[in-house]
């Protein structure tokens, strides 16, 4: 899985290097057998602070962290990501819109913006509460994000939070501290790898994908 995201994070344009941070040793011989770069860490509280550590291997003005249980994330979420922190997003991520089904699903995460497209708040629970549904179009949250490297060493500075521990969400941090995230939205796919049914149905996305996408 981790090779395929590597395939597809290798399809953007304008990226300096592709590396996968990991402290896992099998995962470094995966991708080193695929032809692409592993970088070790230590065990590390989040994806954002694994990113950190290999930052200071890696040299660079800006980074993208595209998440491992990604296998069929679009390259045009990650260049849309990419191109807010080229414009001076210090923290910047991606959404798309929420399908109906995906509302009750903690794996999916949701997001809520403000009239510049920043987040507000990220949750497992669906938000905002549909008491008037027609008001707002609910968002779901990709595993992407981007830094600047003055914030990622920041980032990684900061303890983590309550809010940040009760959601499992890293980007609640930036939030908590003060701190913006910039949200590209776009007509977007993307299933998250939590269960085996995830597993299931990426498997079936990724053979129907030329045809999809072709």
């Amino acid at each position: 899985m981790i090779v395929r995201v590597c395939q597809r994070a290798a399809l953007v344009q304008g990226v300096d290097e592709l590396a996968v941070a990991t402290d896992d040793e099998r995962i470094a011989r995966a991708v080193a057998r695929a032809g692409f770069r592993a970088v070790m860490t230590d065990e590390c509280r989040t994806g954002t602070d694994r990113v950190a550590m290999a930052a200071l291997e890696v040299r660079a003005d800006g980074y993208l962290n595209v998440q491992g249980d990604e296998p069929l994330v679009d390259p045009r979420a990650i260049t849309a990501v990419a191109n807010l922190v080229r414009e001076g997003s210090e923290m910047a991520t991606a959404a798309r819109q929420l399908e109906p089904e995906e509302a009750a699903q903690p794996g999916v995460v949701k997001v809520v913006l403000d009239h510049e497209e920043r987040a507000l708040y990220f949750s497992r629970s669906l938000i905002p509460y549909p008491r008037s549904p027609d008001e707002v179009l609910p968002l779901a949250h990709l595993g992407i994000y981007g830094y600047s490297a003055a914030f990622l060493r920041l980032f990684a500075k900061w303890p983590d939070t309550n809010l940040e521990r009760a959601e499992g969400l890293e980007q609640l941090r930036a939030l908590y501290y003060g701190h913006r995230i910039d949200v590209a939205v776009g007509p977007w796919s993307s299933v998250a790898v939590d269960t085996p049914e995830d597993l299931a149905r990426v498997r079936q996305l990724y053979g129907e994908e030329p045809r999809r996408h072709g």
